[in-house]
């Protein structure tokens, strides 16, 4: 399945409310003057505190697998 699929897939499977608020936000990207980029640059040392927090939280057993992730945004955002 290629990317443009999966997305559709994903977008059929929303709700209505949802996916008005998908068109809404891509709208805005392509009519803002700002850059459509919403993630702000790090430096290296903020990137390696972040990593270093991840790994502690790891050792805690505070982390969660990808598959769990995945399983748990899917169910929040109505994709399952």
């Amino acid at each position: 399945m290629s990317t443009i699929e999966a997305t559709m897939s994903m977008m059929e499977a929303m709700p209505e409310d949802a996916r008005i608020k998908v068109m809404e936000y891509a709208q805005k990207l392509f009519t803002s003057r700002k850059p459509a980029n919403p993630f702000v640059s790090l430096t290296t040392e903020q990137i390696l505190s972040d990593l270093d927090k991840a790994h502690k939280q790891i050792e805690e057993g505070k982390g969660v697998s990808a598959d769990a992730a995945m399983a748990e945004m899917g169910r929040r955002h109505g994709f399952i």
